[in-house]
């Protein structure tokens, strides 16, 4: 399975920053307005894609499905893991607001946990619990790791 490149994963990582930004000033749960900004900050990226043409195909296809209202697309993997990202950056964005949110649970599918790295990052621990991230971070997971679901922790969640 192609990895995204260093380079891609810090186009990315701003893209998502973007598409936050976005959506919070927007104040509503748009996936078309995370996607748009996504989009327009070149965060459409197919693993390993030198050239950008495949990056730039999966940017207008992404585009076409969120206007669409698709949610998934299970015949196209790099379509569906970006569905699921405006998805879930969309929800993330929304809750940097909520005081009581203070983070997520990364909830990764059975097959992602059976590779080392994954079951790693899944047990990784930045001071609310193993697989808790901090809501102001921006996570890029590999492919994979697709089928990743964040879930919101509160306060309330954190066992002292």
């Amino acid at each position: 399975m192609a990895a995204f490149r260093a380079r891609q994963v810090a186009r990315i990582r701003d893209a998502i920053a973007a598409g936050r930004q976005a959506v919070r000033q927007a104040g509503s749960r748009d996936r078309l307005t995370f996607a748009r900004a996504f989009v327009d900050a070149g965060g459409p990226q197919v693993p390993g894609d030198r050239s950008g043409e495949a990056s730039t195909a999966l940017a207008e296809r992404l585009m076409q499905a969120v206007t669409a209202g698709r949610t998934r697309a299970v015949d196209d993997p790099d379509l569906d893991r970006e569905l699921l990202r405006a998805h879930n950056e969309t929800d993330w964005a929304l809750a940097l607001d909520d005081e009581r949110v203070i983070g997520f649970l990364l909830d990764l599918p059975e097959a992602a946990l059976e590779t080392p790295t994954v079951e790693a990052l899944a047990h990784q621990s930045q001071g609310l619990g193993p697989g808790v991230f901090r809501k102001a971070d921006i996570l890029v997971l590999q492919p994979e790791c697709d089928g990743a679901r964040f879930i919101p922790v509160t306060d309330h969640d954190i066992e002292c």
